[in-house]
This record gives C-alpha cells, structure tokens and sequence, in this order.
C-alpha cells in the first residue's frame, strides 16, 4: 500500500514538473524517424512533450529524442536528454567533464541541454557543480539563458535570470538582429513572453525588426500561428511590421 502511494506521489509529481509552459503547436509536427530505436520510454517526459519542445519543422537542429547521443560523451548526454539525474549525478561523481561538447549537436553542453529541454532539477544540480552559466554552442547560444528561453521553461528562466540579470537586457539586439525577448515571442514561449513582461527592468521593445530574418515579434507569432502570444502582443500594443497594423492580417 505505501509503496503504491509513494508511486502514485512519484507520478504526480514528474507530471507537474514536465507539464509544458509555452504555445501549442497548432499545425501537426512532421512525424519524428524512429529508425534509430531510440527507446522513449527511458526519457522522463512524453512523446508529445517532446514533440512541443523540439521537432522537425520546429528547432530541428535541437531535436533530442529521435536517435542516440554521438561520440565520446555519449552516455553523458543521453543520460541528460532523458533527464536522468540519478545518472548524471553518478558520472559526475566518477569525473565526469561538465563542459563536454555535443559535438553531433552543435556543441552543446549538458547545462545549455537541460535549460532547453526543461529540467530545473538538472540544471540547478549542474550549476551548483560548477558548470559554465555562459557556455555557447556553435548556432546562436551564449549562455544558459538563452537556452532556457528557447526552451520556455519558465522555473529555469527565473533561476538563469537571476544569475545572470546584471548582464541580460531584454532588448538587446543579437547578431541575427532579434532580441532575446524576440526569441521568446516567435518560439511560442507564451509563460517565458510574460515572464519577461513581468521582470524587464526596462520597457519591452515590442516593435523591434529582424531586418536579416524580416520578422518582428508580432508578426513572427502570428505566422508560426501561435495566437496566444500574438493576441498578447497585440494587448500592448505590437505593430505587425508587415501590415503596420496591430493584427495578425
């Protein structure tokens, strides 16, 4: 009987903490190949949580489900995508390298991976360990946090923010021309969009132009369909740079 309770508690629990915080996909996802045989059964979180977080039409290049993890650190990473802590923190304690690279991905470390994917018990695990808050990867990561707001799990972002606030501004522009907050909106991270809203220590930006990408972050919103936030957008006032009305048409 105890052991069905804390069983019982045990699922509760990984329900809550896995349960997405940003918009839902609205068109269906290109199917995930499973030639590979990965076993998602050994990932803590759904299929279909997967599948909101990363997916071939969707951050592509950040998928971490559809096969195995590649090279030395192999086990290491799989062990971090499935969200295993029991594990990672076995290896750490038999040495493992924190700042490993995932080179088959970009070179993403195991912090920058749990940020993304949505593991607060991982990263804070990971940073209390000592691992680099400000690692990058070889697409557009420069630090944890952008990771996490990519990913949208809202728990991860306050944590990060408040390592990092003194050198994070919401507004400033990246090499692509979009702001961090930019990144937010058209990723369809609705709770990381009023996260920001909330915790800005300046005014957002809402009508900031991707001139590179020819987006801003109504526009980008409405066009990956994720109402949610461009009916948000709208709410304060965003001008679609496209139409130069504060709509989606």
């Amino acid at each position: 009987m105890i052991k069905r309770i804390l069983l019982t508690a045990t699922i509760v629990f990984l329900t809550i903490q896995c349960q997405t915080t940003h918009s839902t996909i609205t068109q269906k996802p290109t199917e995930v190949n499973t030639e590979n045989k990965v076993d998602l059964s050994n990932f803590r979180f759904s299929y279909d949580q997967m599948v909101q977080i990363a997916n071939p039409d969707f951050f592509k290049h950040r998928m971490f489900y559809d096969k195995p993890s590649e090279g030395p650190d192999a086990a290491w990473f799989d062990a971090v995508k499935q969200g295993n802590l029991a594990e990672i923190k076995r290896m750490v304690k038999n040495g493992q390298n924190l700042e490993a690279k995932d080179e088959a991905s970009l070179g993403q470390t195991a912090l920058g991976w749990a940020a993304f994917i949505g593991y607060p018990d991982i990263v804070k695990y990971l940073v209390k360990q000592g691992a680099d808050i400000r690692a990058t990867d070889r697409a557009d990561v420069y630090n944890a946090l952008k990771s996490a707001t990519m990913g949208g799990n809202v728990e991860i972002i306050s944590y990060l923010y408040n390592l990092l606030k003194d050198e994070t501004d919401w507004n400033a522009l990246e090499e692509d021309g979009e702001t961090l907050f930019m990144v937010a909106a058209v990723d369809g991270r609705t709770e990381a969009v009023k996260f920001i809203f909330e915790n800005s220590p300046e005014p957002i930006d809402l009508n900031v132009v991707s001139q590179k990408l020819d987006r801003s972050a109504l526009s980008g919103a409405c066009e990956r369909g994720f109402t949610d936030i461009a009916n948000l957008l709208i709410e304060k006032g965003a001008i679609n740079h496209k139409t130069g009305k504060s709509s989606c048409k």
